[in-house]
């Protein structure tokens, strides 16, 4: 006669091996919420820089500076059904190509600024932050 249920030694196994899948997807879980927070939040921070140019394409050439508007496209919505905003500040930085070290290459380009926009991670994040650099001369961008 056929014994119905389960024998101590498959309880064990089951005792066994239940947690350890149990801890491999939350494991699994976690890194890609984790790698979804990054991708997002770079992806914030490209939309902040790549705004940031058509500002300062809009400024007139002689008038552009590091106090130039950079901040049209740097607030976004918290997600997960919570309330709030992350804001990223860029940093801008223009810099006239006489003013720069005498070995850097661009110096030698004629009535133009080198523009260095910085957009940090919000706090708590640690993680390195997006850089764009941009050549503007008096004919437009990049241009001699």
């Amino acid at each position: 006669m056929a014994a119905h249920g389960f024998t101590a030694v498959e309880l064990l196994m089951a005792a066994v091996i239940f947690p350890i899948v149990v801890i491999g997807i939350a494991n699994t879980y976690t890194a890609l919420n984790h790698a979804y927070k990054t991708a997002r939040q770079l992806n914030e921070m490209y939309a902040v820089l790549s705004a940031c140019p058509e500002i300062d394409r809009a400024l007139e050439f002689s008038s552009l500076s590091t106090s130039s508007n950079c901040y049209p496209n740097n607030t976004f919505a918290v997600e997960h059904g919570r309330s709030g905003l992350i804001t990223y500040g860029p940093n801008v930085t223009v810099t006239d190509t006489s003013a720069l070290a005498a070995g850097d290459p661009l110096r030698s380009v004629p009535d133009s600024k080198v523009i260095d926009i910085n957009v940090a991670f919000p706090p708590p994040s640690t993680a390195s932050n997006l850089q764009l650099k941009m050549l503007i001369t008096r004919n437009g961008i990049g241009q001699q």
